[in-house]
């Protein structure tokens, strides 16, 4: 596509010769279409815009103005400034304006409106090479925008069966993930209780082995003193039933 937008730097300086403004005005379009020129939009679009002071419904002016804004990407804005153009009494301004609608709306993919504005070039100017190639160009276009809108429904319903089939795969992976770490788990909890159980098993037989030495020594104990008690029994039963005084 040649989507080079077609500029038209003297109708403005021819325009405003006669104007009492014109010292200031062309100075000033002189510097945007300077910037412009070194693809300095935004610089151009400043010049242009003090330039509007002087002169503010002058269609040239709108139609550069466009063409920094179709370089800037803001398409909207510049589709309502060639519009502006378009109210010209300059035939040749007209057909540009008309040529580089054409490849605004190409570029927003409304190729319906550029199929209108390149025939609208056309009509004006026949023989412009460009605007024939475009205007093919941007049937085409539309043909296949028909075409991909006409799949869209049958293209959706198999994003959609995909896009349920991987999530299903993906929640079977993750139930297969989790029912592992659950398997995990269980073993380790199997462990740990298995381990618990022999710990307190232990416990248990500590306490036995504790409770039957203890018993042992009681036993012992009570031994020790009912042979000490025996002991003095003995002792006493040797004295004898003397109650007499020793004297």
């Amino acid at each position: 596509m040649n989507n080079r937008l077609k500029f038209l730097f003297f109708f403005i300086f021819l325009f405003v010769v006669s104007s009492a403004f014109a010292g200031n005005y062309v100075n000033l379009v002189k510097k945007g279409n300077k910037a412009y020129s070194t693809k300095n939009y935004k610089k151009a679009l400043d010049y242009y815009h003090k330039a509007e002071t002087d002169l503010p419904e002058s269609p040239k002016l709108d139609y550069n103005i466009a063409g920094v804004m179709y370089h800037q990407g803001g398409y909207e804005k510049a589709i309502d400034q060639y519009t502006k153009a378009l109210n010209t009494k300059d035939i040749n301004l007209e057909e540009k304006a008309h040529y580089n609608l054409g490849n605004t709306y190409f570029k927003m993919g409304d190729y319906q409106n550029a199929i209108k504005s390149y025939k609208d070039a056309l009509n004006i100017n026949s023989g412009d090479l460009d605007a024939k190639f475009n205007l093919e160009l941007a049937r085409k276009m539309l043909k296949e925008q028909m075409k991909r809108k006409k799949q869209n429904p049958r293209q959706q319903q198999q994003q959609k069966k995909q896009q349920q089939k991987k999530q299903q795969g993906d929640k079977n992976k993750q139930n297969k993930k989790n029912q592992k770490q659950q398997q995990q788990q269980q073993q380790k909890d199997k462990k740990q209780q298995h381990k618990q159980n022999k710990n307190k098993d232990q416990q248990l037989k500590n306490q036995k082995k504790m409770s039957k030495e203890d018993a042992e020594r009681i036993l012992n104990a009570l031994k020790d003193d009912e042979q000490k008690v025996q002991k003095k029994i003995k002792r006493n039963v040797k004295g004898g039933n003397y109650t007499g005084n020793d004297w």
